[in-house]
């Protein structure tokens, strides 16, 4: 029930009880709204009120009369604090009002530089201080350390955050922005490096220096991977600029990137885009649609990102930037449609028109190129040249320093060190790529990692540590709606098939094929039919395999194998498992190896050839241990159990 409204202190400092504590706001805002109250508003409530009983109610209260969200002081605080602030007097008053305009607190030294050079009339030395001193007296404001420009000073701070917020409330718009511009020139005068304070200041001063200051503000957090503050900064900036604002557009779209929002993202480069267009900008038109037609991939859209591209093309007088990042979006977009060789030629285009760019966005850029090459030479079957890109990817990648390209480089090395059998190094590269993604801020990428990771974990045998991260990638993936998400389901998938939960594993792949398709990307389709076979097989279901698997034979030769064994067909396993062993010890992909003569033998016992039989595996279980390959040497230990039973 709602509490009555007839009685309210005429003062704080009235109330009788104790501070409550988190939980204690909780309850109250629950109680006040008759609701299980959100987390977030009750958590608001409790950092506002500072568990003071009393402001706690009021905000519960605007919460239960059709407030969203208590960023406001409600009438019955701004009327105690107002009821308090009109007792000072008004040097006090105005010193408290600079205050409540530096955000809540300040160093002394930059609050008396307001008072001396941007009150009027001025309020400097004694005055100023004794001013302060009546302040503190009246349990507004308190003395209190603070951090500027990382060194600890003796400031000055609002006791209450409701009370600075009235404060700030009550002045009107033309005090605010004079007390923010002065303000804004004390830090110049003392810290001409505070990019955040001065675009801060000079923002909510209305000043035409803000937009210098937001841009400066923006990329410092964008460099520093402060990706939420970046884009709070950009979208102010975007805001401000009424022509040329294209360049600061683009950035931002990277940031929206990084955080996952490619929507928004690919909105932000479309009105940049626009803007080059009218002005004739034949180069940063290109730029412009390569991040857009990379994006596009990102939003189930890779054909129309293809189209982007083929409507701002590569002439003779383009530039070396903007064509390898034209030839590094046709990459990917190849890539993501199945087309690997035609993906590689793009790479090695964009590699071309890379060693032309100056500098460390030269070496950025050659560090795309070789790892986007190698990941497409991989996927081609084209290994060895594969290894050799992906290698040549990492020096300039380092040099380069950028942490969200050197993962992806780290990314394509894992998956090189994967089908090489080496799975205790693949797993170090990949724990440093997680590492890489989580520091810039980029969930998707994030998730990626961690569902390539849970299956290397499964190849080593432990399926616990993958378990953990498969279920952590999907959640990952699902708050972002994001272009992994499938890969993330068949990981989940195959950790479900393992703990033998079927089931479980058959929803997941459903969910995963509808995404995959829907996003147009031929790798994850592969990702999921494979997935699909090999729960078949363990459900003994070998026409299922072979259905989920029908014209992609070439794909998936050793799940092809087992089917036909599964089948009663041997000799098609043993003819299907042969090549795929000359193939995979002429590519040096060890795990395919193993699988494949594992298939191999348990095809040579089932046509009664035992001493080859008893051979290949022999040969599959010496493999696995070199390597060390745990599931390997487990499926070729079930093997010749199998094949011994059918000679006895």
């Amino acid at each position: 029930m709602r509490a009555a409204r007839s009685w309210r202190p005429s003062s704080v400092s009235t109330w009788p009880y104790g501070r409550l504590d988190e939980d204690a706001c909780r309850a109250v805002v629950r109680d006040a709204t008759e609701d299980a109250p959100d987390a977030g508003h009750g958590r608001r409530v409790w950092e506002l009120s500072l568990g003071n009983p009393l402001f706690a109610l009021e905000l519960a209260r605007g919460l239960a009369e059709g407030g969203t969200d208590p960023v406001r002081a409600p009438e019955g605080v701004r009327e105690l604090v107002a009821e308090r602030l009109v007792r000072l007097d008004p040097d006090t008053r105005r010193i408290v009002e600079a205050l409540s305009v530096a955000g809540g607190d300040a160093a002394l030294s930059e609050l008396l530089d307001v008072a001396e050079h941007g009150l009027y009339p001025p309020l400097s030395g004694a005055a100023a201080a004794a001013a302060l001193e009546r302040a503190i007296a009246a349990s507004v404001v308190e003395e209190r350390q603070v951090v500027v420009a990382g060194r600890s000073e003796a400031g000055a701070a609002f006791r209450h955050p409701l009370v600075r917020m009235t404060c700030y409330e009550r002045l009107t718009a033309v005090r605010r922005r004079q007390l923010h511009t002065a303000f804004a020139q004390a830090v110049q005068r003392r810290r001409p490096d505070a990019v955040d304070a001065l675009a801060s200041h000079f923002a909510r001063a209305d000043d035409p220096r803000a937009a210098e200051y937001l841009r400066r503000a923006a990329e410092r957090a964008a460099a520093l991977y402060a990706n939420d503050t970046a884009d709070r900064y950009y979208r102010d900036l975007v805001a401000r600029l009424d022509v040329d604002a294209a360049r600061a557009r683009l950035a931002h779209a990277q940031v929206l990137r990084r955080m996952g929002h490619f929507e928004q993202a690919a909105d932000a480069v479309r009105l940049a885009l626009a803007e080059f267009e009218r002005r004739g900008a034949h180069d940063d038109a290109v730029l412009a649609a390569a991040l857009l037609a990379e994006t596009l991939v990102k939003t189930s859209a890779p054909a129309s990102g293809r189209r982007t591209l083929r409507d701002h093309p590569v002439t003779a007088e383009t530039g070396p930037e903007p064509a390898a990042c034209h030839f590094l979006a046709l990459s990917l977009i190849r890539c993501v449609q199945g087309r690997y060789p035609a993906g590689a030629e793009a790479a090695g285009h964009a590699l071309s028109a890379a060693r032309d760019v100056p500098g460390p966005r030269g070496q950025g850029l050659v560090a795309r190129a070789f790892a986007l090459r190698a990941t497409n030479l991989g996927l081609a079957g084209r290994f060895a040249q594969a290894r050799e890109a992906g290698d040549l990817a990492l020096e300039p990648a380092e040099a380069y320093g950028d942490p969200t390209l050197l993962g992806s480089v780290l990314s394509t090395l894992r998956e090189n060190a994967r089908r090489a059998g080496r799975l205790h190094e693949a797993v170090g590269i990949g724990t440093r790529a997680l590492g890489l993604a989580e520091r810039s801020g980029d969930p998707t990428a994030a998730a990626f990692e961690r569902t390539n990771l849970a299956e290397l974990r499964l190849l080593l045998e432990e399926p616990g540590p993958a378990g953990a991260l498969a279920e952590e990638a999907v959640a990952g993936a699902e708050a972002y709606d994001a272009w992994c998400l499938p890969y993330t389901l068949a990981t989940l998938a195959r950790v479900r098939v393992h703990r033998g939960e079927s089931a479980g594993a058959a929803g997941l792949l459903e969910r995963a094929a509808r995404v995959a398709a829907s996003l147009g990307d031929r790798q994850a389709e592969h990702e999921v039919r494979t997935a699909r076979a090999e729960l078949a097989l363990y459900a003994r279901r070998p026409d299922d395999a072979l259905r989920a698997l029908d014209g992609h034979i070439d794909d998936a030769p050793v799940l092809v194998a087992w089917a036909e064994l599964l089948s009663g067909r041997a000799g098609a396993a043993l003819r299907l498992a042969r090549a795929e062993v000359a193939r995979a010890e002429r590519t040096g992909e060890h795990l395919a190896e193993v699988e494949a003569r594992i298939a191999m033998g348990t095809s040579l016992s089932r046509l009664a050839r035992a001493p080859e039989a008893a051979r290949e595996l022999a040969r599959a279980e010496a493999l696995a241990e070199s390597l060390p390959y745990p599931a390997g040497t487990r499926r070729a230990a079930w093997a010749r159990a199998l094949a011994l039973a059918c000679e006895a």
